[in-house]
């Protein structure tokens, strides 16, 4: 029995039931795609019915399709992250079941059981990417939302890998002759969700840089939504004065009471070089000088590091909980909140050998003994927890054998554009490599071999 009865609340309606696929939307509006929640993959907006019906970029066709599959209790295919963590041994807690219980979902429950499958929905949570322009080139992110990444690829092209679409773009920019179709169907519909909208995310690429952000700015200074918790994603690697010009304005609105709050998201996978090395562009020092630019404007706001677990992430775990801790302790109201990489393939973790493996063990029972003390929440357990289960999960072998073929060849070609060097970062994971490096040597000959 599930320790939450919210949970079984839940299952009571459907087993595959998820209020994100109402009441969640993350819209990328460059492309003209959207998903619910983030997990599954992008689905293209239509645009023949935007011009009279901006609600669809959050109601499309597609999705209400999902609904009905979830309200018969037929798992979406596109929701595979939870089963993931829904099917591994032992009980564990999904995002279906962290999302529907949020403060932004959980009291819609009982309503939105009732609504037929295709009823349109005002959602409560958005995150908005008004375009891809990054400063960062992330060693697991996409050309679609990092103009660093798109500039990359054409430079260089595809890496040599199983997927090499991977980081290559794959959505066409979509715009009009004038003015981006999905944009002005976002300015229109969003003075309508006033009343509903609880959180309003603005992300990218680095939203701190799009001029979009500032008409959003100019937006809420003559707009007043009661309810609305606006989050800014930002990686926090620019000029602290800059950062602090955006975020007076933020202050700004919240003072005169134009927005209910605001908190700060911002993305770290690792502590120190190994860090700037998956977040390639990274200035760490201005990352944490901006953190504390950040508790100083907003004291009493949350300020959320989302942490893309993979296989760079394990060597210095250990480091990163304890720098978060440091903070904690002073005050500052930092979380760290986990999800796994899933994609590239190759950075996945649970590629790791067991030496590596053994690292994970100790960030898990190093968070546990934290949160004992009450200095990391249930909450940031159980997402490292997750981590850990799926980690400790089988694995096909051909799978595994794969990946790591497939980290070599990625890793050395990492190496050659952004003239790093892996094992000087990296000299943990010297035995892991030389494994990566003998089944590349297996299977290259194997192909070799095959086309004789």
């Amino acid at each position: 029995m599930k320790k939450d009865k919210r949970y079984q609340k839940i299952d009571q309606i459907s087993p595959s039931f998820c209020l994100a696929k109402w009441l969640q939307v993350t819209i990328d509006l460059k492309h003209g795609t959207n998903h619910s929640c983030h997990h599954p993959e992008r689905h293209i907006i239509p645009t023949q019915l935007l011009e009279n019906k901006p609600d669809v970029l959050h109601n499309t066709p597609f999705k209400k399709r999902q609904r009905k599959l979830m309200l018969e209790g037929v798992r979406p295919p596109e929701c595979s992250y939870c089963w993931t963590v829904e099917d591994a041994p032992g009980e564990h807690i999904s995002d279906r079941y962290i999302k529907s219980t949020d403060p932004w979902a959980w009291d819609s429950l009982e309503k939105i059981a009732k609504l037929p499958w295709d009823q349109d929905i005002n959602p409560t949570y958005v995150e908005v990417m008004f375009d891809s322009i990054c400063n960062l080139s992330c060693s697991y992110c996409m050309a679609d939302i990092s103009t660093s990444i798109m500039k990359e690829m054409k430079e260089f092209g595809p890496y040599p890998v199983t997927d090499q679409q991977h980081r290559m773009p794959k959505h066409a920019d979509r715009v009009d002759d004038e003015e981006n179709i999905f944009q002005k169907a976002f300015w229109k519909w969003l003075p309508t969700l006033s009343q509903d909208l609880q959180v309003l995310r603005i992300t990218g690429g680095e939203p701190l840089l799009s001029p979009q952000n500032d008409k959003l700015l100019e937006f809420f200074e003559t707009h007043t939504f009661k309810k609305l918790e606006l989050i800014v994603n930002t990686n926090l690697s620019m000029p602290s004065e800059f950062v602090r010009g955006k975020l007076l304005r933020v202050k700004k609105l919240v003072d005169n009471k134009r927005v209910a709050g605001f908190e700060l998201y911002t993305s770290l996978d690792a502590f120190d070089s190994a860090a700037a090395y998956i977040r390639s562009g990274l200035n760490l020092e201005l990352f944490w000088k901006n953190i504390e630019l950040v508790h100083e404007l907003f004291p009493e706001s949350q300020i959320v590091i989302m942490c893309a677990y993979n296989i760079l992430s394990m060597g210095s775990f250990d480091e990163l909980i304890q720098c978060v801790r440091s903070y904690k302790e002073k005050g500052y109201k930092l979380v760290l909140d986990l999800s796994y990489v899933k994609n590239p393939f190759y950075l996945r973790a649970n590629l790791a050998t067991e030496d590596l493996r053994t690292k994970l063990e100790s960030s898990y029972a190093l968070m546990k003994s934290l949160c004992a003390q009450g200095l990391f929440s249930a909450h940031e357990l159980s997402k490292l927890e997750t981590v850990y289960n799926w980690v400790k999960s089988p694995n096909e072998q051909s799978d595994i054998l794969r990946g790591r073929r497939d980290f070599y060849s990625f890793i050395n070609e990492y190496d050659k554009r952004k003239k790093t060097n892996f094992l000087k970062t990296f000299p943990e994971y010297e035995a892991f490599y030389k494994t990566c490096h003998k089944v590349f040597e297996f299977t290259e000959a194997d192909r070799l071999a095959s086309k004789k």
